[in-house]
């Protein structure tokens, strides 16, 4: 009697996951985007360029390793927030539009303006069913 009620609990729970998963709509792509956008602000935030590298396009990844893409970075300004602002999708290109507060380094700067606010505008692309930074050499 115990494995048959073990049994519909059993089936009961795995009914309420697949109802779950199916009341979870999929993504949009300006969705997919802002969250791969805001992740990798996030890593370039806390220097760790070899995780921010990991987005951008495989084609890029193939020609500049993760060490030359974090010497691209200067000292002069630190990154102390990333805000995405605004995403915008067609079917395979996306522009984002971000927010970046940057703390300066430079003590003549810093004395007088402590953080900049500006923001940045990406373009990701939509290559083999994933969204990927593109960048320029």
């Amino acid at each position: 009697m115990r494995t048959v009620s073990f049994m519909k609990t059993g089936f009961l729970i795995i009914a309420m996951l697949l109802t779950a998963c199916a009341s979870n709509p999929q993504q949009t792509p300006e969705q997919q985007v802002a969250q791969r956008a805001e992740a990798r602000w996030k890593h370039l935030i806390a220097k760790d360029y070899q995780q921010a590298w990991e987005y951008l396009m495989p084609s890029y990844r193939n020609l500049v390793s993760p060490q030359d893409y974090g010497k691209r970075f200067g000292s002069a300004g630190a990154w102390t927030n990333a805000i995405i602002h605004e995403v915008t999708c067609e079917p395979s290109v996306c522009k984002v539009k971000v927010r970046i507060t940057t703390k300066m380094r430079v003590p003549l700067f810093a004395a007088k303006i402590p953080e900049v606010n500006t923001y940045v505008d990406e373009r990701w692309v939509r290559e083999d069913g994933q969204w990927w930074l593109y960048e320029k050499l």
